[in-house]
Order: structure tokens, then sequence, then C-alpha cells
């Protein structure tokens, strides 16, 4: 029973500190669309290169999974 109790306040004290809110709001995806429109990142090869590197490692895993 000592087990249990102190098992319960151990999580009840984890969880009291790792409590958190997460919130958005529509002025902060404003801010930072504004940024991004000025500057473009974007890679069309890196990202075909990425797609084709998942679509290759679930071609595998597919294979592996059969008897």
């Amino acid at each position: 029973m000592y087990k249990l109790l102190v098992l319960l306040v151990v999580v009840a004290c984890v969880c009291a500190a790792v409590e958190a809110q997460l919130t958005f709001t529509s002025s902060w995806g404003g801010k930072r669309a504004a940024i991004a429109g000025t500057v473009s990142c974007r890679n069309d090869e890196a990202i075909a290169a990425i797609y084709k590197m998942i679509q290759n490692e679930a071609e595998r895993f597919i294979l592996c999974q059969k008897p």
C-alpha cells in the first residue's frame, strides 16, 4: 500500500511539473508567412530525393514483412 501511495504522489508531482498550454494565434502565422514570402527556400530536387528515399524505405519495409 505504501508503494502505491508513493507512486501516486510521484505521478501527481510529475504531472504538475510538466503541465503546459500551447496556443496558436492568427498573428503568429501572419508574421511568419510574411517572412517566408520574401525568401524562397524550396528546393524541388531535395524534396524529390526525400520523397524517393521514403518510398524506397516503405517498399523495403513491405518486402521485409512478407513471410
